[in-house]
């Protein structure tokens, strides 16, 4: 049945406009292709990754820098200092320590150097960028030896000790002093509590009669107003806090080592040795003091330097270690407890496994005077000398 004229002339003039409307997609649809024309490059596979780059958001904030002030590198990721990497153990630079370095210590994410000290002149502490090798300043004030350094926990702060009878806290980074103590005698030794809350501060105070005093004084950090103050006798040539932060070992010059609760300053333990010590350091776990000192005498000079090993939580002698050439100056823990790190007057550098306290690495480092330090992450370790480098070692790993 033939369809209607109308239906029929509606059905043609619908086939013509689809028609058309085909040509002209088609039509816009190449003038599209002919604009946005590309082409695609294969890349060729590089032979190894490239680096990787992590940017800050677009919403992040940068603290701006002084302009005065060098920020250290970014320190890389080193292999850590423990019994079972000593092998590879070397000096990998040497910066300047002044007229002669007598305390060193980094700060705590390993990344800045400081290194004081002085004799007849000199007493600038100094600031080195380990990664680099690269000056950061020096912070100028002193006015006799810098016998100690130290930075807060936070990094924020250095604190420092003198023959000036002053412990002097700076803003190091700014290169400004927040605070400046007064002591009867010389300042020795320095620590700040593992919280941060509590600067120690030893030497010499004043004497009694024929008796030469000595104390340990503690602060409160930011209001810097004192605690306690612990007494001692001579001086206060070892000083260290425990990582739990309960006690304080001090003393040295009197041949004896107290122990001391940091809670309200008394007395537990006193460490007897038979001659003066140098140092002292607390193991990781807390478990052991080691103290620096002198195993043999002749005639009053230290024929043979030693290290005494006792018990924390008893106060008791575990061991004795001998067969250095002269009094020991300085010990140091490995980070992991694995190692006992110690070093002579005559430079010589030996490092025992804690396992058994048998020695696993010597070295004799150029003119070594018995002045080092550990970073905190365990993957640097800096010496001292009497020519006035400062050498740092690192675990250098050649397959």
């Amino acid at each position: 049945m033939e369809a209607h004229p109308i239906h029929r002339a509606k059905r043609e003039n619908a086939m013509k406009h689809q028609k058309q409307l085909l040509t002209v997609i088609i039509l816009l649809s190449a003038l599209l292709l002919d604009a946005c024309s590309f082409s695609v490059e294969v890349l060729s596979t590089p032979t190894s990754l490239p680096p990787t780059f992590t940017s800050l958001p677009p919403t992040a904030t940068r603290t701006p820098v002084p302009i005065t002030l060098v920020p250290p590198s970014a320190t890389p990721t080193l292999i850590s200092i423990r019994s079972d990497t000593l092998s590879m153990l070397e000096i990998f630079m040497s910066v300047d320590g002044g007229e002669l370095p007598r305390s060193l210590a980094f700060t705590p994410d390993s990344a800045v150097l400081a290194t004081a000290g002085g004799n007849d002149e000199d007493f600038a502490i100094r600031l080195w960028d380990v990664t680099s090798g690269q000056s950061l300043g020096t912070l100028d004030g002193h006015t006799g030896i810098v016998w100690g350094v130290a930075f807060s926990p936070d990094g924020q702060m250095l604190a420092s000790v003198s023959s000036d009878k002053t412990a002097k806290i700076w803003d190091w980074r700014n290169k400004t002093l927040l605070k400046s103590l007064e002591f009867p005698g010389d300042a020795v030794s320095i620590s700040f509590s593992p919280n941060g809350q509590t600067l120690a501060v030893g030497g010499v105070d004043s004497p009694q009669g024929q008796v030469q005093n000595a104390a340990v004084w503690t602060f409160s950090v930011g209001s810097w107003k004192p605690l306690l103050k612990l007494p001692e006798y001579i001086d206060i040539t070892a000083m260290a806090y425990s990582p739990d932060g309960r006690w304080l070992v001090g003393g040295g010059t009197s041949r004896n080592v107290q122990v001391w609760r940091t809670s309200d300053g008394t007395s537990v333990f006193t460490l007897n040795h038979a001659h003066q010590v140098s140092k002292a350091a607390i193991s990781p776990d807390g478990s052991t003091v080691t103290t620096a000192t002198c195993a043999t005498t002749v005639k009053n000079e230290c024929t043979e330097g030693g290290i005494w090993l006792w018990s924390l939580p008893t106060g008791k002698l575990i061991q004795k270690l001998a067969g250095f050439p002269n009094v020991v100056e300085s010990v140091a823990f490995s980070v992991d407890g694995s190692s006992l790190i110690a070093a002579s007057r005559d430079g010589t550098l030996r490092v025992y496994t804690t396992s058994n306290y048998q020695p696993v690495f010597n070295a004799t480092p150029p003119d070594g005077n018995g002045v080092l330090a550990l970073s905190p992450d365990g993957g640097l370790l800096a010496t001292g000398s009497n020519s006035g480098a400062v050498h740092i070692w690192k675990i250098v790993y050649r397959p």
